[in-house]
């Protein structure tokens, strides 16, 4: 023998180690015979064929010892239902029955799944079969039996289906001999509009495998559905090599998608995936309303599920009406969510904005459900999205930012609450709202937590960060999370944390960093409205150019404030300015334990009391350090109403340039101090500060 024989010869040997039956043999035989170019080949052929026949008789010896060893484990009941399979096997006792497949977008049915069902003993399952023909080596007798039953139907009745294609399970790994495949192969063409052969992976097939039944099934035409996709072999690399017409989402996956948020985050992957490569996508076990409802939403192409329509001996040519119904509303919803770029979230979610975005979304609408639970809306902070999100009233539940950036139009906002609602907005990573703020009606409360940045960028004639608009009251805004808040605004009026009417405020944690720049304007606060504030254990920097405007408190209205444990930095401009406290209404402010700086330059202005009206002014414990300077310019107190201060415990640096020749409009019995130290300049002049209590 030549080098060329050798291998020609060496390659007939390993496909004759990997061959199953006596016909595969001869076929491998014949096929690497032709290539050998020894004068002897006759007997070559001889000599391989009792190779082969040995090999064989050696493999089946093996299999036959290693169930004998599985059968002499199983217990004397499971001995009788695997003689009971052996009876329905060998007396073919099969029958079948027929569930829908309908259309996710009208539930009218699309095909059927052929279900395999014992004629005999109604107590062997088709699980039973499977399990027992596996057993006891006969996988390939049920798959015979399935192609040449359910095609044996449809040549029997071909008003059977309604015209509709029928699936038939088949397992890639089991290989019939050439006679059986001829045969089905010759049925499957005759019914090839008819038939979407289903692959069930119970174990992986080779490259090989996969290479012929994919040139097989393309051949006659024949279309190809994954079944149980998401579970053993099923994967992306399988779903690539398969090229399938359809994949089925295997029902554990279904099961209970309407409040797992694992589950709809990876089946929705799975839906883009097929939409992406022109593959059908199925959802498979669908028992309730809910999972129906939230696979259709989210793109599914076809459903199959008890809920739907159980199997039957008969196939049925439709599904109830009200399921249809049902159908073909969810649909509707989607079309409309698509129609007017709005996707809809009930229950949990994790939501990525960048996908919401690709598919033409602009609004991220978040329902109550019975399901309630936390929502994560996940982005990139450098991607601005062009995406808002809307809030359901009586909505109440948690919803996560991840370096989300939403934005909206002019004079909308990025989060919006409804009525009667109750918020946790938890901040992670570097979050941004560009362009409009979150508005929060006056029956709601918004609550911060998490462990991030939001940054608020506001440019409009009327602004607000979060809180309302210039006409409404807010509700309650709670602020008890290590959040660095960024805020900047610019424009003709407006609030950056409040609203024009006013509001609950609770900020006791938090870094607050406040540039604004408005004619009229407040940081923190209300325009109009009375303000109660207590504000505790945080940092707020805020540097603000107003006409008319206050940093924190009311610019018309009455202000009660109580700053406390904290920390404020304040540079200040304009024409009318109070650093804490109202230009118009009175003000009542007690600030301890703190430690203020400020830089105020204005017209008019007072860095704590009431521009015009009465104030009340309570400073204990705390360091301060402050420039100012005005034409009408207190650092404590009004140029118009009166003004009554106490100073306690403090460390004062108080620089202030002024006409009216005094640190504060305070006078006899309404200035009290106590001892402290006072380093005061007025007009570049020092004063003595003298303690009287």
């Amino acid at each position: 023998m030549n080098k060329k024989d050798i291998c020609a010869l060496t390659e007939m040997v390993e496909l004759m180690c990997a061959v199953m039956t006596e016909d595969d043999l001869a076929k491998v035989i014949e096929e690497c015979a032709d290539k050998l170019q020894c004068s002897d080949i006759s007997e070559l052929k001889v000599a391989l064929y009792r190779l082969g026949g040995r090999m064989l008789r050696i493999e089946a010896d093996e299999r036959d010892a290693a169930r004998s060893r599985r059968i002499a484990c199983l217990t004397d009941d499971e001995k009788e239902e695997l003689r009971k399979v052996e009876e329905i096997i060998d007396g073919n006792l099969l029958k079948y029955h027929f569930q829908p497949i309908v259309s996710a977008q009208n539930g009218e049915v699309f095909s059927y799944e052929a279900l395999m069902r014992s004629a005999g003993d109604p107590a062997i399952t088709p699980f039973h079969i499977l399990k027992y023909a596996e057993l006891n080596n006969r996988l390939e007798d049920i798959e015979r039996a399935t192609f040449k039953n359910v095609l044996g139907l449809l040549d029997d009745s071909e008003d059977l289906l309604h015209g509709r294609a029928v699936f038939i399970n088949s397992i890639p790994n089991v290989r019939l001999g050439q006679k059986d495949t001829d045969e089905i192969s010759k049925m499957l063409k005759k019914h090839a509009d008819l038939t979407v052969v289903e692959l069930t992976e119970s174990a992986e097939a080779d490259e090989k495998q996969l290479v012929e039944l994919k040139d097989r099934y393309s051949g006659m035409g024949i279309r190809i559905a994954v079944d149980d996709y998401g579970t053993g072999y099923s994967n992306v690399s399988n779903l690539l090599r398969y090229t399938p017409n359809f994949v089925k989402i295997d029902r554990s996956l279904v099961s209970g998608i309407d409040f797992d948020p694992k589950k709809r985050h990876f089946v929705r992957d799975v839906i883009e995936f097929c939409h992406d490569n022109n593959i059908l996508a199925l959802a498979e076990g669908v028992e309730t309303s809910m999972e129906l409802k939230t696979v259709v939403l989210m793109g599914a192409d076809l459903i199959q599920g008890y809920y739907t329509a159980r199997p039957s001996a008969e196939p049925v040519d439709e599904i109830p009406y009200e399921i249809r119904n049902e159908i073909s509303r969810y649909q509707q919803q989607r079309i409309d969510g698509k129609e007017t770029h709005v996707y809809v979230v009930e229950g949990t979610e994790r939501i990525l904005l960048e996908k919401l975005k690709k598919h033409g979304y602009k609004c991220l609408r978040i329902m109550p459900s019975q399901q309630q639970g936390d929502i994560t809306v996940v982005g990139d902070s450098s991607l601005d999205t062009r995406i808002h999100i809307e809030i359901d009233s009586g909505y109440k539940g948690k919803v996560s930012l991840e370096s989300a950036h939403l934005s909206n139009d002019k004079n909308r906002p990025s989060i919006q609450l409804g009525d009667n609602c109750s918020v946790e907005l938890s901040i992670f990573g570097d979050c941004v709202l560009d362009k409009a703020g979150i508005l929060v009606p006056e029956s709601s409360e918004l609550n911060f937590s998490g462990l991030g940045t939001l940054a608020i960028k506001l440019n409009t004639s009327n602004f607000y960060g979060i809180g309302g608009n210039n006409e409404m009251r807010h509700g309650r805004l709670s602020f008890g999370a290590n959040v660095e808040f960024l805020i900047e605004a610019y424009g003709e009026r407006g609030t950056c944390i409040g609203s024009g009417l006013g509001g609950e405020i609770d900020i006791h944690q938090g870094v607050f960093t406040i540039i604004v720049n408005s004619n009229n304007g407040v940081a923190i606060g209300s325009l109009t409205g009375n303000t109660d504030l207590d504000i505790r254990n945080c940092g707020i920097d805020i540097d603000a150019t107003f006409a008319k405007g206050v940093l924190i408190g009311s610019r018309d209205g009455d202000a009660e404030l109580r700053l406390h444990g904290m920390s404020i930095k304040a540079v200040a401009g304009g024409k009318e300015v109070s650093c804490a406290g109202s230009v118009i209404g009175r003000s009542s402010i007690e600030m301890f334990n703190s430690n203020f700086m400020a830089d105020v330059r204005s017209d008019s202005m007072t860095t704590l009391g009431s521009l015009y009206n009465d104030s009340c002014v309570s400073v204990k414990n705390i360091s301060m350090n402050v420039a100012a300077g005005g034409v009408h310019a207190y650092i404590f107190g009004g140029v118009e109403g009166s003004t009554k201060l106490e100073l306690m415990s403090v460390d004062a640096q108080i620089k202030l340039n002024t006409r009216l020749g005094s640190f504060t409009s305070a006078k006899d019995d309404d200035l009290r101090v106590g001892e402290g130290r006072y380093r005061v300049i007025i007009n570049d002049e020092p004063v003595d500060v003298i303690p009287n209590i």
